[in-house]
């Protein structure tokens, strides 16, 4: 058992020391990172204030690392360094580990990849909940099938209670990182390369105008009144409105007539 343990910390180890070192050479801000048995989290504040290469770097950084594992194990068989059941072992648990990381589970890899995805085609608030469900749904087919397969262990139901309580956190966590997320394109002067039209009525409130905006995109808010006259408004000008002067509760509309 001993032997076991020593394998699997390792591995998870140097899974996260790829996403560590990856983070690192993008300057990211990383609180810790925290092992346990079943896995390991890189904890960052990052996550969705990002650009999307970035975060996908980070994210592939760490099964990078099962790959390179798979060449170690390799060289130790052929050289004989270490006996043939360990490195069996190694083999087994470096396999279980990368196959169950690449699940569409919310925090594994997976599950950031899925969101990564969906940011690319939808708006920032939408891609984040439908990752989230996505998750609770791979979860409950998960389980039934290690059920179904007689596979079932006090190990698995542990790590699926841990799942599901990391994505009951992250759902309640929503509108936080959303509004982080918000945060960051009003505070940060980055310039995206992608950039893409809205239209909107003039009585849409700057609020729900946010929920349209998309990750790595610059918006530029095409706005017709009652009467049929249009409007161009930058996605600065919004922001500035909402944080700067308060306009919480203003509609686009009170831009064009302020």
């Amino acid at each position: 058992m001993l032997v076991e343990f020593f394998i699997i910390f390792l591995i998870v180890f140097i899974h996260e020391l790829g996403h560590y070192t990856c983070a690192r050479v993008f300057k990211w801000r990383i609180r810790r990172i925290f092992l346990w048995v079943f896995g390991g989290v890189m904890e960052t504040d990052e996550y969705g204030t990002r650009p999307l290469r970035e975060e996908f770097l980070v994210t592939v950084a760490g099964p990078l690392q099962n790959v390179f594992i798979y060449c170690v194990i390799y060289m130790l068989e052929i050289n004989a360094f270490l006996p043939e059941s360990t490195l069996l072992l190694a083999y087994q648990y470096n396999t279980f580990i990368l196959i169950g990381n690449l699940l569409p589970i919310w925090p594994l890899d997976g599950g950031k990849l899925v969101q990564l995805c969906l940011d690319s085609f939808f708006s920032f608030q939408v891609s984040h909940k439908w990752m989230i469900v996505i998750s609770i749904v791979t979860i409950v087919f998960v389980s039934v099938y290690v059920y179904s397969q007689a596979w079932l262990s006090l190990s698995f139901v542990l790590l699926m209670i841990f799942l599901i309580w990391e994505n009951r956190l992250e759902w309640k966590r929503r509108y936080f990182k959303w509004w982080r997320f918000l945060w960051s394109r009003y505070s940060e002067t980055t310039k995206y390369r992608k950039q893409r039209n809205i239209e909107v009525p003039a009585s849409i409130s700057l609020l729900e105008l946010f929920r349209l905006f998309k990750r790595d995109t610059y918006h530029h808010i095409k706005v017709y009144d009652q009467h049929g006259k249009v409007y161009w408004i930058s996605e600065r000008d919004c922001l500035q409105s909402y944080f700067d002067q308060k306009n919480i509760h203003a509609s686009v509309g009170h831009l064009l007539t302020g």
